[in-house]
């Protein structure tokens, strides 16, 4: 038995039967999106939707189905079309429910939604062992009675292991599921006589080739490499260290407007050696020449690393840009750097000498430096 994903568009379905007004929409069928205000989303499971530019909000028609066009050319496949609920964010709630060995583990807090994250100390936890217990919990929560029966029995019925709701727009005793991520037992298919089945577990987008081939040399390392390519013509290409910092750096670059913009995201980390940083590289560097884009830069950067040496990363690194110096300078491809850890000063020295050597340095900054700067320098550099 095992955790299968379900898209939002069954979920919800499942959850609120003919009140879900949602509309799942295919690649390879007729799309139509008709008159009014829509939310279009991809629906594979995807985390950080918005951050990745893969929801398109109350836009007109021909531009949704332009947005689902372009999504397409990144390997997705299947969307939801949703009617737009317009709410003010001091609306946005969250909640999820989860099976545990004392019965169902329910989350919730009436304020952050998606910051959810900023405000961990305001989720409050209550576990359900029965249907007894959802009044009690409904009068702790402020959450409508109804709705917390119709959670708790669909999660029930239809072999839910968790759900999470996030945002969630209460207004009074009408509740809004504005996203829902759904994972089942999949053992339960047999006993849910058709609620659900396979044809509803999502599919991952398809792989970039890269993709593929970072995988196969991460199955190789007790280190983590890791890519995802977000737009083969973007601007901006990550060689990010670290899941943390790699989050703030990527995240830093959504908020100054720029999410448009990146080629790619991923991480090295857990002391990869010289050569597994060099294969790694290569990948990102193919990537960034094969971009479209008219101005790129490559930001090399992380967070404070406790035991990844970033001289000897940091020489993978160069063994790769130095196999194309040349057509990273034909291209005006600059790279901005931001790096903490053992061995950085010989690391980033290192770096600098071969960047003005090869005409290829934008900037360089060491653990002084706050960890956004590069992507910020880099920002200003593909847009000027």
């Amino acid at each position: 038995m095992s955790r299968v994903k379900l898209s939002e568009y069954k979920a919800k379905q499942l959850i609120l039967g003919d009140v879900y007004k949602g509309i799942q929409l295919r690649s390879r069928e007729k799309m139509v999106v008709s008159k009014g205000k829509w939310v279009a989303k991809v629906d594979q499971g995807v985390k950080k939707r918005f951050k990745q530019g893969l929801v398109s909000v109350n836009a007109p028609a021909k531009e949704m189905l332009a947005a689902i066009k372009e999504w397409e050319k990144k390997g997705f496949s299947q969307f939801v079309l949703e009617p737009y609920l317009e709410h003010e964010q001091s609306e946005e709630q969250y909640f999820s429910l989860e099976r545990i060995r004392g019965g169902i583990r329910m989350l919730h807090t009436r304020e952050g939604g998606v910051d959810i994250e900023a405000h961990p100390e305001k989720v409050q936890t209550y576990v359900a062992q029965s249907g007894k217990d959802v009044t009690e919990i409904a009068g702790k929560s402020g959450l409508p009675e109804t709705f917390l029966r119709i959670m708790f029995n669909a999660f029930d019925k239809y072999y839910f292991a968790f759900i999470e709701i996030n945002p969630l727009i209460v207004r009074g005793d009408d509740v809004h599921l504005l996203d829902a991520a759904l994972l089942v037992d999949d053992a339960g298919e047999f006993f849910v006589r058709g609620a659900w089945t396979g044809d509803d577990v999502i599919k991952a987008k398809a792989k970039h080739e890269a993709e593929t081939r970072v995988e196969a040399l991460a199955a190789t390392t007790p280190a983590s490499l890791k890519l995802s390519v977000i737009n083969p013509n973007g601007a901006i290409f990550f060689l990010l260290s670290g899941g943390g910092g790699s989050i703030v750096i990527a995240d830093g670059a959504q908020l100054e407007g720029a999410g448009n913009l990146l080629g790619n995201y991923g991480e090295y980390s857990g002391g990869p050696t010289r050569e597994e940083t060099y294969l790694y590289a290569k990948e990102i560097i193919a990537l960034m020449l094969a971009s479209k884009a008219k101005k790129k830069a490559l930001v090399i950067a992380g967070g404070v690393a406790n035991f990844t040496d970033v001289k000897k990363t940091f020489a993978g690194i160069i063994d790769a840009l130095s196999e194309e110096a040349s057509a990273l300078r034909k291209a005006k491809i600059k790279v901005f750097v931001r790096r903490g850890g053992p061995n950085e000063a010989a690391g980033l020295s290192l770096m600098r000498e071969f960047l003005e050597k090869e005409s290829l340095l934008g900037s360089i900054h060491g653990s002084d430096t706050i960890i956004t700067k590069a992507v910020s320098e880099a920002i200003t550099y593909t847009r000027v």
